[in-house]
């Protein structure tokens, strides 16, 4: 894990260690890493109970919010899960995209990310929404998204690797990523029945946009699918027991009931259920009855109020008549 002040206090330790090194090849070695250490040096810390978050100056209005929403977003998420731990999280907030794929610790990671989150060194690190161009980037939901992740992977750690469904599945639900872009999708896949085999997303996701886009779809509502057909407590005995170091085909007996068959079953016919009639709705030629029937209802309304209106009309010019009759 790279870190402020990481690097600097390696090259003290490099100056120590070796008291006879030339005098040229120190002043090379500062001269390398002078800009990262001076970048560092920029970063404010604030603490709560359970996270330390790090983040420069001009950011320091847009973490507010969330520092001050962290704690609460964790319990959320612990609560939903079934699952806690003690452990400190590290929470990153890079300035810009450069600075958001330097101090990452494994390496060079896609542009089109907009966090990161690493389970065995309790680290997540968010590109600053100031910093991305050309899309907008909801600090709470990204951060909620990667500490689900840090929450599932410090359930499973030395035990069996987490699912990629499940593991990016959860984390898009506790983040509440849904949106038509991903209805469409998965609508889209029910009708044309291309749905991508759970087998197939469970170890990795295609590198193939629309096909990814599909998987982290089908693994949101397979995790939607789990909790609102069997409910929250039979998914925390399932996390729980998963975690524990039981296989998945063993677990989802025993807190389930069925096979890993016969759920890939019952969630596409969940799919197809409720997925099936929306192009029906959405058909234009529903849409133009839609729009007819809309105008007829409102022409009807419209006649009503003014035969209402001549009514009114009628009763004031009887009333008047009266009245002058009587003066008169």
């Amino acid at each position: 894990m790279i870190e402020p002040g990481f690097i600097q206090n390696k090259v003290k330790m490099s100056l120590t260690v070796l008291p006879w090194i030339k005098y040229w090849f120190v002043i090379i070695i500062l001269q390398l890493f002078t800009p990262l250490v001076s970048s560092a040096s920029d970063y404010m810390r604030i603490g709560t109970s359970h996270f330390v978050f790090y983040f420069h100056s001009q950011d320091k209005r847009l973490m507010k919010s969330l520092i001050d929403d962290a704690e609460v977003l964790r319990r959320e998420i612990v609560k939903d899960l079934g699952i806690d731990f003690k452990e400190k999280i590290k929470v990153y907030l890079a300035p810009s995209f450069k600075k958001y794929q330097e101090i990452q610790p494994g390496g060079e990671i896609p542009s089109w990310s907009a966090g990161v989150a690493y389970p065995s060194l309790n680290l997540i690190i968010i590109q600053s929404p100031r910093a991305t161009k050309g899309k907008s980037i909801d600090l709470k939901k990204v951060f909620k998204h990667e500490f689900t992740h840090i929450a599932l992977g410090r359930a499973f750690r030395g035990r069996e690797k987490v699912p990629r469904w499940l593991n990016e599945g959860l984390a898009m639900y506790e983040s509440r990523e849904w949106d038509l872009s991903r209805v469409s999708t998965i609508t889209r896949a029910v009708l044309t029945d291309s749905l991508i085999p759970l087998s197939k997303i469970t170890h990795s996701f295609p590198l193939e946009t629309d096909n990814a886009e599909l998987a982290y779809s089908e693994s949101f509502y397979l995790i939607s699918f789990l909790i609102s057909q069997y409910g929250k407590e039979s998914f925390h005995r399932f996390i729980k027991e998963y975690s524990g170091g039981k296989g998945l085909k063993e677990v989802l007996m025993e807190v389930y009931g069925i096979k890993w068959e016969e759920l890939e079953e019952e969630w596409r016919n969940y799919l197809k259920v409720r997925f099936s009639w929306l192009p029906i709705v959405t058909s234009t030629t529903t849409l133009w009855f839609l729009v007819t029937i809309a105008f007829i209802l409102a022409y009807i309304r419209k006649k009503k109020a003014t035969r209402l209106k001549f009514e009114q009309w009628e009763r004031e010019d009887g009333n008047i008549n009266d009245t002058d009759l009587k003066d008169r």
